[in-house]
C-alpha cells in the first residue's frame, strides 16, 4: 500500500471505537475460510448500495463448534443458509454469529451462503468501500479500523492477516460497465435486463484485505511478459476517457517485474493487474488487481508508487505480517523496493539518491509526524500506517543489504520466498530465518534496528597519518554517539581511504561501543577517511561525494549544501556530510547550537576555489531550536576539527521568512555549525 502524505493524516486520526465482543480474537481462531464465493449485484451505482450473496467454505480448527463467528461491518444480513436450509444468527457491531444445525468439530467442513445489501462504508481516515455515480472498488485497509483489514466492509470473513483462502467473484454491472477483480477472468455473459455477469477466480490463496473488486466503464491494456518461468499476463484497467494518456503511465511496467524477479525470484501469481480509480490519497496492493489512483494517469511521477504496490506481490501478498505490529515487513520493504526498482532501471547512482533522499525525509520528518523516535515494530496502532513503518522500515531493509552485502542479501530473500510462500510471518520469525540462512547471528542488528528506535551517528576525532619509513602511519579514533537512542550499536563499520588516484580503499573494522582506536601501515598515504563511503548504513547522517570537473554551482539538496566552483584547473574530490546531531560544544560564548553540522572533506590542487552556502530553516522540522534568535545574533562556527575550538565566522545570515542561508565565500576542510549567540 502506498499513501500519499501517510503521516500528515495521522493528524486528523478520530479516537478509535474499539469492538467490544469479549471473544473478538477466539472466534477467528476457530475455524479456517478455504474459499470465498463473493457475488455482488453492482448494476445501480446510483443507489449507492450492494446487494451480496457470499458462500463460504469453513474448515474447522476446533472441537465442538456450536456456531461460528464472521466479521460483517454496516451492512444488513438477509438470511444466511447452508446445505440449503436457513440458519439463525445474531449481528451485533461487526460480529455476526451464525448458529450451526448442529455441533462440528476438528477439521469438519461446512459450507454458509450469506445474503446481505447496504450501503458499505468507508473509513474515517483511509479506505473502504466507494461507491459514485461512475465508479464502485473497495480499498481493503481500514487505517482507523481495529484490525486494519477491511474485507468486513463488503463481504462477510474471517478478516485478520493470517487466514487465507482461494476466491471467485460474480459481479453483475451495467452494460457499458467492466468488472475487474483479481485473477483471471472465466467469463462474461449478457443479461436480458440490460446487465452483464463477470466471473473471476483466484486460484492462490490470500487473506482478506487483498480481496477486490471495481467497476467502471474501463478499457484494458492487455500484454503479457516473459518472468523468470512463465509468460506472464499484464491487464491493466483505465477508464475510457483518460485511456490513452493513462496508459503512459506503464511503460516500465515490464521493468517493474523484471527488477523484482532478479531481485526476490519467481512471480507466482496469475496475473499482473492495475486497476485506475478515482481514489486521491494513494493506492492499494490487492493481489493481481493493484488499485491506483487516476491522478497518475499520463506521467511517470507515480511509477515508484507503481512498482511498489506490485512488489507487495512478495512483501506482504506472498508472506504476509502476522500481525499489524509486524507491518514493516509488509509496507517497509516494498518502500524500499522502489528503490531495487530505480536501481535496476536507472542505474546505480539513481539508486543512492532515491535511498538517500528517503533517509533524510526519515532523519528530519519521521519522529515529527509519528510523535517520537520509534522503532520500526510494535508501534501504537494510530502510527501502523506511519512514516517510521514505510520510511525508517525502507532504510532498515537498505541496511540490512549492507550489513549482510549483496550475494547473502538477495539468495536469503529468494529462499525466503520459497520457504513461506502462502504463509505470515512475524518479526521475530524473520529474524532467525535470516540468522539461520546467512550463518550470521542478527541478534545485534535487530535488536538496535527494528526492535530499538533511534540512530548510530560515527564520526572520527583523530585521522593522521605519517611517514613510516617507505610506508604510510595510520592512527584514527572513531566514535559512536547516538541521536535518541538508548544502547550502542554493536556493528561491523565500513569505512574508506582515498588515495592519490581518488580510489577509495574499503575496511570493516568492529564497533562494539562508544569509540574505536584503530592503526595500520599502508604502502600509500591516505588523504581522506570516510566513513560508510557508500551509504549501506541509515545512521544519523545524510552524505554524498562526487568528483568535481566543472565550475559552476552544485547542489547537495540532501545535506541542505550548495558549492559553488568558481576555479578549478583539474578535478577536484568532495565530500559534504550533514550531521543530524548536535556538535560537541566547547565555546563558552555560544548559547544554543544547531542540533546539526557539516563536515567538508576535499583533495584539490592550489587552483580550486569555491563558495558554498549553508541552508537553514527556522520552522519546525529543522532548525526550530534557534527561532527566537533575532536574525542578527544567527552565526555560523568553523573548527578544523573536533580538537580544536570553534571559532566564529563574521558572516551574515541572507534570510527571508524563516528560511535563508549563510555565505561561505571560501570554503575550508573541516566543521560547520548554525548557532544563536549571546
Amino acid at each position: 500500500m502506498w499513501i500519499k502524505n501517510p503521516f500528515l493524516s495521522i493528524i486528523f486520526l478520530l479516537l478509535i471505537n474499539q469492538i467490544t465482543f469479549s471473544q473478538n480474537n477466539n472466534y477467528r481462531d476457530s475455524v479456517d475460510v478455504t474459499h470465498y464465493k463473493i457475488e455482488l449485484d453492482l448494476s445501480d451505482l446510483s443507489s449507492g448500495e450492494i446487494i451480496g450473496k457470499t458462500s463460504i467454505k469453513i474448515t474447522a480448527k476446533l472441537a465442538d463448534l456450536k456456531n461460528i463467528g464472521l466479521d460483517l461491518l454496516g451492512l444488513h444480513v438477509d438470511k444466511i443458509e447452508s446445505k440449503g436450509k436457513n440458519l439463525s444468527f445474531s449481528h451485533k457491531s461487526s460480529v455476526l454469529r451464525v448458529n450451526l444445525q448442529k455441533t462440528i468439530t476438528k477439521k469438519d467442513t461446512i459450507e454458509l451462503t450469506i445474503s446481505y445489501h447496504g450501503k458499505p462504508q468507508k473509513d474515517r481516515r483511509w479506505g473502504g468501500f466507494f461507491i459514485t455515480s461512475t465508479h464502485a472498488f473497495n480499498y481493503g485497509v481500514g487505517m482507523a479500523a481495529t484490525p486494519p483489514n477491511f474485507g468486513r466492509v463488503w463481504y462477510p470473513c474471517i478478516d485478520n492477516f493470517t487466514d487465507r483462502a482461494t476466491y471467485e467473484y460474480i459481479i453483475k454491472t451495467g452494460l457499458k460497465h467492466v468488472a475487474a477483480c483479481p485473477g483471471t477472468m472465466l467469463s462474461v455473459k449478457n443479461k436480458p435486463d440490460n446487465t452483464k455477469t463477470y466471473h473471476w477466480k483466484l486460484h492462490q490463496t490470500i487473506p482478506t484485505y487483498l480481496s477486490s473488486v471495481a467497476v467502471s466503464d474501463y478499457q484494458a491494456i492487455k500484454d503479457t511478459v516473459q518472468g523468470i518461468s512463465k509468460v506472464i499476463p499484464i491487464e491493466i484497467y483505465i477508464n475510457k476517457n483518460e485511456f490513452e494518456e493513462g496508459k503512459k503511465s506503464f511503460v516500465h511496467v515490464k521493468d517493474f517485474l523484471h527488477s523484482f524477479e532478479k531481485a526476490f525470484g519467481d512471480y507466482v501469481w496469475e496475473k499482473i493487474g492495475y486497476v485506475s480509480t478515482p481514489f486521491a490519497g494513494g493506492a492499494m496492493e490487492h493481489a493481481t488487481n493493484i488499485a491506483y489512483s487516476s491522478n497518475c494517469n499520463g506521467s511517470l511521477r507515480c511509477e515508484t508508487t507503481l512498482a511498489h504496490e506490485l512488489s507487495h506481490h512478495w512483501f506482504g501478498n506472498l508472506v504476509t505480517c502476522k500481525t499489524e505490529k509486524d507491518m514493516w515487513l509488509n509496507e517497509g520493504w516494498a518502500s524500499y523496493s522502489e528503490a531495487i526498482f530505480t536501481e535496476y532501471l536507472y542505474g546505480k547512482k539513481a539508486y543512492k539518491d532515491y535511498n538517500r533522499k528517503n533517509h533524510k525525509k526519515v532523519l528530519q520528518f519521521a519522529h515529527l509526524y509519528d510523535n517520537g523516535y520509534r522503532a520500526v515494530y510494535g508501534l501504537p496502532h494510530k502510527y501502523t500506517y506511519g512514516s517510521t513503518v514505510y520510511d525508517k522500515g525502507a532504510d532498515v531493509a537498505q541496511t540490512l543489504r549492507g550489513y549482510l552485502g549483496d550475494s547473502l542479501f538477495f539468495s536469503t530473500l529468494k529462499q525466503y520466498f520459497i520457504d513461506y510462500a502462502f504463509k505470515e510471518i512475524s518479526t521475530k520469525e524473520f529474524r532467525d530465518y535470516f540468522s539461520q540462512k546467512t550463518k550470521t547471528d542478527l541478534t545485534d542488528f535487530f535488536d538496535f534496528w527494528v526492535f530499538g528506535a533511534g540512530f548510530p551517528h560515527f564520526s572520527y576525532e583523530t585521522f593522521s597519518v605519517n611517514k613510516s619509513g617507505k610506508k604510510y602511519q595510520v592512527d584514527i579514533n572513531i566514535k559512536q554517539r547516538l541521536l535518541e537512542s538508548r544502547n550502542y550499536l554493536k556493528t561491523p563499520l565500513e569505512i574508506g581511504f582515498l588515495d592519490k588516484n581518488w580510489h577509495i580503499n574499503k575496511f570493516t573494522i568492529p564497533f562494539t561501543g562508544k569509540s574505536e582506536i584503530k592503526s595500520g601501515k599502508f604502502d600509500y598515504k591516505p588523504l581522506m577517511l570516510l566513513i560508510d563511503p557508500d551509504e549501506k548504513m541509515a545512521d544519523a547522517t545524510t552524505d554524498e561525494y562526487k568528483t568535481i570537473k566543472n565550475i559552476g554551482q552544485i547542489e547537495f539538496t540532501e545535506e541542505f549544501f550548495s558549492l559553488d566552483v568558481k576555479q578549478l584547473i583539474d578535478s577536484t574530490f568532495f565530500r559534504i556530510t550533514h550531521h543530524w546531531i548536535t556538535p560537541e560544544n566547547n565555546n563558552d560564548n555560544i548559547m544554543k547550537l544547531a542540533n546539526r553540522y557539516w563536515q567538508i572533506q576535499y583533495v584539490a590542487a592550489n587552483n580550486f576555489s569555491a563558495s558554498a552556502k549553508l541552508k537553514f530553516d527556522l520552522s519546525y522540522a529543522l532548525d526550530n531550536g534557534l527561532k527566537n534568535f533575532r536574525k542578527e545574533n544567527l552565526c555560523v562556527l568553523y573548527r578544523k576539527n573536533q580538537l580544536t575550538n570553534w571559532e566564529l565566522l563574521d558572516l551574515k545570515p541572507i534570510k527571508q521568512g524563516n528560511r535563508g542561508y549563510f555565505l561561505l565565500p571560501k570554503i575550508k576542510n573541516g566543521e560547520y555549525t548554525i548557532a544563536g549567540k549571546n
